[in-house]
């Protein structure tokens, strides 16, 4: 396996987008949401993107966790686990105490999000948390 940041292209999150059971992405949108990204990780088998997740926001105050997929193949490999722990390793790097963490992810993902401190903002809304 492979990491990439910054680097994955908008055709492999398209078919990762596909293959993960998440929403389908039009090309434009993957355009558009990398090149407006702040941090991006991609796990790469070989050529194959199979696990991804960006950060996005205005870069000082405001930071949002997003767009989290696994493979359905490559579920039993928690691969989201590392994912999480790159963009925590980066959001660890540039937040300050005035900065707002939140994320904004599909279940089951929001379980390992709360290994790392986010919290429910609403009982009644189930993947908006913060930390």
């Amino acid at each position: 396996m492979e990491y990439r940041f910054n680097r994955s292209m908008p055709d492999d999150i398209i078919s990762l987008s596909k293959r993960s059971g998440t929403r389908i992405l039009s090309r434009i949108s993957a355009v558009t949401a990398l090149k407006n990204s702040l941090f991006t990780v991609g796990i790469y088998d070989g050529d194959v993107l199979v696990a991804f997740g960006r950060v996005c926001g205005d870069d000082a105050l405001c930071f949002v966790v997003c767009d989290v997929m696994v493979d359905e193949a490559y579920r039993e490999q928690h691969l989201e686990v590392q994912i999480l722990k790159e963009l925590d390793t980066y959001l660890r790097s540039v937040v300050t105490r005035e900065s707002q963490v939140y994320v904004h992810v599909s279940r089951p993902y929001d379980e390992v999000c709360q290994r790392y401190g986010f919290k429910y903002l609403d009982g009644d809304y189930e993947v908006m948390m913060k930390r």
